[in-house]
């Protein structure tokens, strides 16, 4: 059938319904369908969950692993000269569309040490070869990723760039945490609000995680 036909069949029911009622419920029901018509309020992509099997295979299959490192897997160790972050570590920190986003359009963030001089990302772009389903399933596999053999608490030192006390949290450009996580700039949830008394941007902190929780529970400014 044709591509119109169902908005033409729609727009024709709309009026015969509309000719019966009173001229002040046509108007409601009018700018009911307008709006209707446009993206909800406060609307954010959401992505389709995908098979962390099957992704895994797609990773292999696009060789991730040559400039990605995934601790626990037997994938061969990077060898490219776009070298990225270590995965496992980034599974429990992302929400799904973030991974979703981050093949896709690789140059939207991430840290200025994985860009070039150019300032774009080293990622390349798969959106000629990777087909729909196949970044679905790649996306949950990342996503789905958690660090094996982490100690229960690591301790890293940075500087407050926020401090967020509605939320129970405060962003951190920390430092990297050996066998644990590269240097970012990375959002934490804190064990109590109390941890944040006192702390503002541009304090340099020590602070303990607790690497299952993924929270900070320990934290202390350091003299300048």
């Amino acid at each position: 059938m044709p591509k119109s036909w169902r908005f033409s069949i729609s727009t024709t029911v709309f009026f015969l319904f509309a000719s019966v009622l009173p001229v002040g419920a046509q108007e409601k029901k009018g700018a009911q369908a307008e709006a209707e018509m446009h993206h909800p309020k406060g609307w954010q992509f959401t992505a389709p969950k995908g098979d962390p099997a099957k992704g895994r295979v797609v990773f292999d299959k696009f060789s991730c692993y040559s400039c990605h490192d995934v601790r626990g897997e037997k994938f061969p160790q990077p060898t490219g000269e776009a070298v990225g972050p270590e995965l496992s570590q980034m599974g429990p920190l992302h929400p799904l569309e973030y991974f979703t986003e981050s093949v896709m359009n690789p140059g939207a963030v991430g840290a200025k040490r994985y860009r070039g001089s150019d300032g774009r990302s080293k990622m390349p772009s798969f959106s000629e070869d990777m087909t729909v389903q196949e970044l679905v399933d790649l996306t949950a596999y990342l996503a789905s990723l958690r660090p094996k053999g982490a100690p229960k608490f690591v301790g890293g030192e940075g500087k407050v760039v926020a401090v967020v006390f509605e939320g129970e949290q405060i962003v951190i450009d920390h430092e990297e945490i050996k066998g644990f996580m590269d240097a970012m700039t990375m959002g934490y949830k804190v064990s109590s609000t109390a941890l944040l008394k006192g702390l503002k941007p541009g304090d340099r902190v020590r602070f303990t995680i607790d690497t299952e929780k993924h929270a900070i529970i320990k934290i202390a400014k350091l003299k300048s």
